[in-house]
């Protein structure tokens, strides 16, 4: 009798772990991996090649994960402002949740939050943003009003899940460095330094007043194939700014990112001529 008892205990547990292995799943999307309950959530099928990986449960609940590699190094606030961009003139739209980072896995995410109204439907929206160096990565929860609540504890688990592997570009940005840091005279457009650690402090002027600058963090590279910036060419630059003081007081009137091109050729100025991306601004760097 104890010995059946125990061929029981043993037939169960293997059970058990035969239907937890159909239960979880495990998938891979760029650089991130996942781990989900194929019991609660069903991958949609027959998405194309580059489209997000989607999951639905039983109650139409979505969650859409997207990855990509980009042209110029990413932040998600760029990325919500974009989202935010195009969602935003749809009927009832308003933010519930302002972007608020979060760590998930020792990695950094960015949490946002809508609702907007389609038709006679609302719909209520939970994403998160990772972006780094070149790469991007946002999933999504998307649910009815009505639903949302009793939802969004299994879409956190199935979130909870997911793991970066980061792919850097720590090597380039060391040689990149090798020319960009040190103190820049930019004439009438300010005094820019650039710091070994990555960080960076634009000046109102040479005089480096405290009191009128904007700072934050940097990244670089010595090629980027999208913008025909070759190795021996110049550099490509990416400010992150974190803080702007004027006249003494912070100020919010900040961009999450900006990009330049630095060409190695000279103007007539003998700088070395610098464009923003966006705004067409140019520049002329003077080392000192």
């Amino acid at each position: 009798m104890k010995k059946t008892f125990q061929g029981l205990i043993v037939m169960a547990l293997i059970l058990l772990f035969t239907a937890c292995s159909k239960g979880n799943q495990t998938l891979n999307i760029g650089n991130l991996s996942l781990n989900y309950n194929a019991k609660v959530w069903e991958k949609v099928e027959g998405t194309g090649e580059n489209s997000p990986l989607e999951f639905i449960n039983k109650a139409g609940n979505t969650i859409s994960i997207n990855v990509s590699q980009e042209s110029t190094y990413q932040h998600p606030l760029v990325m919500i402002s974009f989202v935010k961009e195009i969602v935003s003139s749809s009927d009832d739209f308003e933010v519930y949740l302002e972007p608020n980072e979060i760590m998930i896995n020792n990695t950094s995410w960015y949490e946002y939050g809508y609702h907007y109204k389609d038709g006679s439907t609302v719909y209520k929206v939970y994403q998160r943003f990772y972006g780094k160096y070149y790469n991007a990565a946002s999933i999504s929860f998307t649910s009815t009003l009505d639903n949302f609540d009793s939802g969004f504890k299994e879409a956190e688990k199935f979130m909870a899940d997911i793991v970066v592997e980061e792919i850097d570009n720590i090597e380039k940005e060391e040689k990149a460095k090798e020319f960009l840091v040190g103190e820049w005279d930019l004439s009438s457009a300010g005094y820019l330094v650039l710091n070994e650690d990555g960080t960076y402090a634009w000046y109102s002027n040479s005089s480096k007043d405290e009191n009128n600058k904007h700072y934050g963090s940097y990244g670089c590279d010595i090629e980027n194939a999208t913008m025909s910036l070759n190795e021996g060419d110049g550099v490509y630059l990416v400010l992150f700014p974190e803080g702007l003081v004027i006249d003494g007081n912070a100020d919010s009137g900040l961009t999450s990112k900006s990009d330049y091109i630095i060409s190695f050729e000279k103007d007539s100025a003998g700088g070395y001529p610098m464009v923003n991306i966006t705004s067409f601004t140019m520049y002329s760097l003077i080392k000192q």
